[in-house]
């Protein structure tokens, strides 16, 4: 019978170790907080507070650690000192020749109509409109592994009293995007950013981008006006590669065309025609000059997946959507932590020789298959599974880590003793 207790030590250092540094500085309250929260969800799989507080494991009654734990999270504004701390960790996995892929994603809750600020958004599973909160993210693709890396997160709503629009949460992001890791890599965007504003971002900053395009975009080629779509029915493709996307094989041919559009005059942008993935083409717009690099655009860009690889990831293994607290202050801490959760992963998955890694990997095999969801080279799901299967068997909670300190202040009663002309040693033999 294995007791798993190596393995339990091993996991349980880790995640405390991880969350230890980025809640540096931080006050001694909410680095506790944002232990016990991040330590609940890792072990209970949820982002419900009573799952969380279940498994917490404290000597008080389920109700008070819920209440405790609301109150935190709707008075926590230390998200910046997390972010930073988490950086410092995952900006070596960061250079000139990195993908950024950027997009946005849902919270729905068609039931919460007492939530703060909840506006309709568009749900992206079912396609209709309901309850909810927009979020955007920004994550790096790790050379080697293209594990994503979360860089940047926001959760907004149309209906905050400081919101302006959706463009500028965007602008936002590619903002603080620039101002930390430079003008470098690539930003890879899908057709919901066909804007023109987005890439005057880009061109104004020099940054290369990679976005697709919509079809009844006009272009200029040649000096004519043309729709983008029938432009790239003249071109066949001039090079040729195979890809595999979720198990099928496709065969691919990519054609480059020079092209210019009315707004930046001059400026040489370049369409980038994708051919096999269906009847009509995939047409992307970038800035990456050069004719070899056609092909290597379009594989950029199905890379581009991974970013939706881990909104499934937080909806699915922990349940995201499924939160119970109201308050906007509060959703944005829920929703910061689960993105550390799942740079965690993506951290470890960096370095899959370490004890750690391996230790996490093999428990998972310990659950029958069928309740594992196991994307090909995405370890997430398979770390978190032997994550929260390890914590679950130990009995001990977090109360160590946080001893309750002691102050222990003089006794007003006056002694005799010290009014006597005795020594220290003298007064010590008396009073015993």
């Amino acid at each position: 019978m294995n007791n798993y207790s190596r393995e339990i030590g091993v996991a349980k250092a880790g995640l405390v170790g991880f969350c230890k540094k980025i809640c540096a500085g931080l006050k001694r309250p909410e680095a506790k907080l944002m232990t016990n929260v991040m330590y609940g969800i890792a072990a209970s799989e949820s982002c419900k507070l009573t799952e969380i507080g279940r498994a917490l494991e404290e000597e008080i009654p389920l109700k008070k650690t819920v209440n405790r734990l609301s109150l935190g999270l709707m008075k926590f504004s230390g998200n910046a000192v997390l972010w930073e701390n988490y950086l410092k960790r995952a900006e070596k996995y960061v250079d000139d020749t990195t993908i950024f892929p950027i997009d946005e994603s849902d919270a729905a809750k068609p039931y919460g109509v007492a939530m703060e600020a909840i506006h309709p958004v568009h749900d992206g599973s079912t396609g209709g409109t309901v309850p909810g909160y927009s979020t955007l993210e920004i994550v790096a693709l790790a050379h080697g592994t293209k594990t994503p890396l979360p860089v940047y997160e926001r959760v907004f709503s149309a209906a905050e009293t400081d919101f302006v629009s959706q463009p500028q949460e965007v602008f936002d992001g590619l903002r603080f995007l620039s101002k930390r890791f430079g003008h470098g890599g690539f930003r890879v965007l899908d057709r919901g950013y066909d804007a023109n504003p987005y890439m005057k971002y880009f061109i104004d900053n020099k940054e290369r981008f990679i976005i697709r395009v919509r079809k009844n975009r006009v272009v200029r080629h040649n000096g004519q006006s043309v729709n983008i779509e029938d432009l790239a029915a003249r071109y066949k493709g001039k090079y040729a590669y195979t890809c595999t996307l979720n198990g099928e094989q496709y065969h691919l041919k990519v054609a480059e065309i020079p092209i210019n559009i009315y707004e930046f005059g001059d400026y040489q942008l370049h369409l980038v025609v994708v051919y096999g993935f269906g009847k009509k083409p995939m047409l992307l717009l970038t800035n990456c000059r050069g004719d070899a690099m056609c092909t290597a655009i379009a594989k950029m860009y199905q890379l581009r997946w991974k970013i939706e690889e881990q909104f499934g990831f937080k909806k699915q293994q922990y349940a995201f959507e499924d939160f119970r607290v109201r308050t906007l202050c509060a959703i944005r801490a829920l929703h910061t932590l689960v993105t550390l959760l799942t740079g965690y992963f993506a951290l470890l998955s960096q370095q899959p020789d370490t004890l750690t890694f391996c230790i996490l990997r093999r428990a998972a095999r310990a659950i029958p298959r069928s309740k594992k969801r196991k994307p090909k080279r995405f370890f997430h799901y398979e770390l978190a599974t032997g994550l929260a299967f390890l914590l679950r068997k130990t009995s001990a909670n977090l109360k160590a880590l946080f001893p309750t300190k002691t102050y222990h202040s003089p006794s007003p009663q006056l002694s005799l003793l010290s009014f006597l002309p005795l020594s220290a040693f003298q007064r010590l033999a008396l009073s015993a």
